[in-house]
């Protein structure tokens, strides 16, 4: 009988020993931004919003979870080596629990062969070079975009090692360091406007969404990271007087396998540019005007970008001009972008850097209720249609014409309202991630029909029917603010509140009255160029399924 169970132990015990190797992988973030240095350090424009997405970058993309990710922005040194403390805890907890710990450190900011400079303060660099070190991690990924940040990528009296095929996969078969500086030990790292930050951040975050995808199987190495912010960079600043920024990368990692840092989810939103494109695109944020991504495309391979949902230009610097395009991407999915859909705008042109350029028009469909103009009268319902045109890219003009009626029955009455109104507002607007928001204000007029049909009792004359009819030009002010939510490149919601103040005449006497209309509807954008979504779904090499249909 003892014999049986103890067989039975170790059946169960070989069964349980594979399941226990098959370690979960847990990713730990620790990212700090730091536009203000110490001393001389003139202050950033980007640093800090640079570790913000990049954080939000690896959440969406890198499989970290909020709660193990890390974000100091503007603190002093104090805070960031607490911040290392906390991090270095969490590692060690998952470490307990049995799992594999990849650990990943950012800074952008000011810095010198010494150390970090944040805030009048210091990090000393060999604070931070002792804990990458020492991490408890299994593997350790530092990302340093500051000047002489590649004293920190230097072993102490060694040389930096080339870029070389490795990298971690989601079973960690690996363990080391890997760390990869914008610049030299000796060098100046550089933030340009155009490029929307720090030339080697900006051009690491566009690989990590899929533009350093070289093989296309929708993965990003740590060595695809490192090969395109290291091309991109040097064509950045190839023409700078400063000289050239070369990022360096210091790899200290055994094992086998591939580094993956990101994946490019199968449902994310995302630009896609065919194999005959090619030109430097810019992808700027309609919600922030900042670059958040800069794409050299050769002819001949495909390229796609995953980006955060909402909308975005798309433009294309050329010898002689510039194509612009408008991007939507509100409801996920992919756009393709190609340069015969963009609308061409001179160099010459005072305004191409987001000016003037062919704009469209939005018509509108409404419908809504509007208050009653006197106390005791009803409400009325109806329609309206509404065509609204961006003057400039803060200011739009919208006319709107509509029909409203309605009644109020009572036992021994009617009252009706019929009511036919117009207007041209002037509207201020607001473009954010994925909705539109304006407020403005205007002149009307409305033409009121209003009638009352009664029936009155008198003990000697008996039942009598009265009706009265009113019609009057109403003149009004008008104030309206409103939301567009954009579906897709062409259709969209609208919902809008308008108050109106009209001179009229009620009783027999002149005065002042104001009601209040709740409107929503549906719209459609005519004119102009956006990026439109392509129906055939063409992919790499699928020249046989094009040429079919």
């Amino acid at each position: 009988m003892t014999s049986w169970w103890s067989v039975a132990v170790m059946v169960v015990a070989l069964i349980l020993v594979p399941l226990r190797g098959e370690a979960a992988t847990v990713r730990i973030g620790l990212f700090v931004g730091a536009n203000v240095g110490m001393g001389t350090d003139e202050p950033l424009g980007h640093a800090e919003r640079e570790a913000r997405d990049l954080a939000k970058l690896f959440q969406d993309m890198g499989d970290l979870s909020p709660q193990r990710s890390t974000v100091i922005l503007g603190e002093t040194a104090r805070t960031v080596r607490e911040a290392m403390r906390t991090v270095e805890a969490q590692v060690r907890e998952a470490e307990a629990r049995g799992d594999h710990v990849m650990l990943v450190f950012y800074y952008s900011g000011h810095a010198t062969r010494a150390g970090l400079h944040m805030a009048g303060s210091q990090l000393d660099m060999e604070d931070l070079r002792h804990w990458l070190e020492t991490s408890r991690a299994q593997v350790r990924v530092a990302f340093v975009d500051a000047c002489e940040s590649g004293s920190l990528a230097r072993t102490r009296g060694g040389t930096p090692v080339d870029a070389i095929q490795v990298s971690v996969d989601e079973s960690l078969t690996m363990s080391g360091l890997a760390i990869i500086a914008s610049t030299g030990p000796l060098s100046v790292a550089r933030e340009s406007e155009a490029f929307g930050g720090g030339v080697f951040s900006r051009a690491l975050m566009t690989g990590l969404r899929g533009s350093a995808d070289v093989n296309g199987d929708g993965s990003i190495t740590l060595d695809e990271a490192y090969q395109h912010a290291f091309a991109e960079t040097v064509v950045q600043t190839a023409a700078d007087t400063s000289g050239i920024q070369r990022p360096e990368l210091r790899i200290d990692l055994e094992g086998r396998g591939d580094v993956v840092l990101t994946r490019i989810p199968n449902r994310a939103s995302g630009l896609v540019l065919p194999e005959e494109s090619e030109g430097a695109y810019r992808v700027v944020s309609i919600a922030s005007g900042e670059v958040v991504a800069a794409i050299d495309k050769e002819p001949g391979e495909l390229k796609r970008v995953a980006l955060p949902s909402g909308r975005y230009i798309v433009r294309k610097v050329r010898r002689e001009d510039v194509l612009v395009a408008e991007l939507d991407l509100v409801w996920g999915g992919d756009r393709w972008v190609e340069d015969g859909q963009m609308t061409t705008v001179a160099l010459g042109d005072p305004l191409a850097r987001g000016g003037w350029r062919p704009r469209p028009v939005r018509l509108a469909l409404r419908g809504g209720v509007t208050s009653p103009l006197l106390q005791g009268w009803p409400l009325v319902a109806g329609g309206e249609f509404g065509l609204r045109g961006q003057l400039i890219p803060r200011l739009a003009l919208e006319g709107h014409v509509g029909v409203m009626n309605g009644f109020r029955d009572e036992a021994t009455s009617e009252v009706g309202a019929f009511m036919v109104r117009a207007g041209l507002v002037a509207m201020g607007t607001w473009s954010l991630r994925q909705v539109d928001l304006s407020l403005g204000g205007g002149l009307g007029v409305a033409f009121v029909r209003q009638h009352i049909e009664s029936v009155e009792y008198d003990e000697d004359l008996g039942a009598d029917d009265r009706r009265e009819t009113m019609e009057q030009w109403l003149p009004s002010l008008v104030v309206q603010t409103g939301a567009h939510l954009p579906v897709g490149p062409t259709f969209g919601f609208d919902l809008n509140v308008r108050a109106q103040l009209h001179r009229g005449v009620a009783n027999d006497a002149p005065g002042f009255f104001v009601d209040a209309q709740a409107l929503a509807g549906v719209t459609a954008r005519f004119g102009g160029r956006r990026v439109a979504r392509v129906r055939r779904h063409r992919e790499a090499g699928a020249k046989e399924d094009q040429d079919q249909g």
